[in-house]
């Protein structure tokens, strides 16, 4: 009896937004894992080499697997703690890190590679299959780059009488370039390319077949607004968070109050983000039938070079 309400108590101590959390995240790797491999067995069986486009899928769905896989981990600890000791945490923190990194880079890649082959499909072959791999090799290289505070600044830390793997204390200062660096490169950069590519794509070709498809059209307005709609709630909170350290000083009642949800908000906002590893598969490639043209014909025929996702 004892041991029964010891373990009624310790399940009831355990925060509702953790358990949101957990259960967001069990979602994301239920139905995300199935998806980006079966997205990657599809691929691999009809691979074509000279086609980018398929690489750039293929490289979002290795991303979006590599970012699945630690969940598991992450969802126990959010549950009981974190007990897998501190190489571990900065271990997965890193693997999730560049995961997502390489994904968000690749989305703002495809942006870009879609704008210059319609466009300027000249000055996108002269790149050549080397020039390809090279991006591609360079991505990887950037996200790890992007990545590698992760390393320093995630650790193992005690919050509530339970250990977690999160980010350590630092000062106000530190905490604020952290943060503005993470905002401004993992979002506002990267965000404001995809519009603009898609944008003046939209503007200057709105005549051609590239946007008369309605099925095309609302694919692409969903890979923006699925990864605006994502990714802002995350940095919203990042942005609190700068603006509660600048007034830190004059108002500290509302740099209190401020901490207080962001701290309270802050496992459930950033599960949110996992989401978007877990439709990918469906927005990339299930949900176009213009991939399984795409399979079919090398990109370097015109044709496909307007049509491909």
């Amino acid at each position: 009896m004892q041991q029964h309400n010891n373990s009624s108590s310790s399940a009831a101590a355990v925060p509702v937004a953790n358990q949101v959390s957990s259960a967001v995240l069990g979602l994301c790797f239920l139905f995300g894992m199935p998806g980006n491999i079966m997205v990657v067995v599809v691929i691999l069986r009809n691979f074509k080499k000279d086609h980018f486009t398929l690489c750039l899928i293929l490289n979002l769905s290795v991303s979006d697997i590599l970012c699945l896989l630690p969940l598991p981990a992450f969802m126990h600890a959010l549950l009981n703690g974190w007990t897998l000791g501190t190489a571990l945490c900065k271990v997965l923190s890193f693997l999730i890190y560049i995961s997502l990194y390489t994904g968000l880079l690749t989305i703002t890649l495809m942006s870009i590679q879609r704008y210059l082959v319609v466009l300027y499909p000249h000055h996108w072959a002269k790149l050549g299959r080397r020039g390809e791999r090279v991006l591609l090799f360079s991505l990887w290289v950037l996200a790890s780059v992007l990545s590698s505070a992760a390393v320093v600044t995630n650790s193992v830390v005690e919050e509530g009488g339970k250990l977690k793997c999160w980010r350590i204390s630092m000062s106000d200062g530190r905490r604020a370039a952290v943060v503005l660096c993470e905002t401004l490169l993992g979002f506002v950069v990267p965000f404001s390319i995809l519009v603009t590519s898609y944008c003046c794509l939209h503007k200057k070709v709105n005549q051609t077949a590239f946007f008369s498809s309605q099925r095309l059209t609302r694919l692409v307005t969903l890979i923006v607004v699925t990864f605006f709609v994502l990714w802002i709630p995350v940095h919203i909170l990042n942005l609190m968070d700068i603006f509660a350290i600048l007034i830190r000083s004059a108002k500290p009642a509302i740099y209190e109050q401020l901490s207080g949800l962001r701290r309270s908000s802050e496992e459930v906002v950033k599960s949110l983000t996992f989401i978007n590893s877990s439709v990918n598969p469906f927005l990339y490639a299930f949900a176009s039938q213009s991939l399984r043209q795409n399979l079919e014909w090398p990109e370097k025929n015109p044709g496909t070079q307007i049509s491909a996702v």
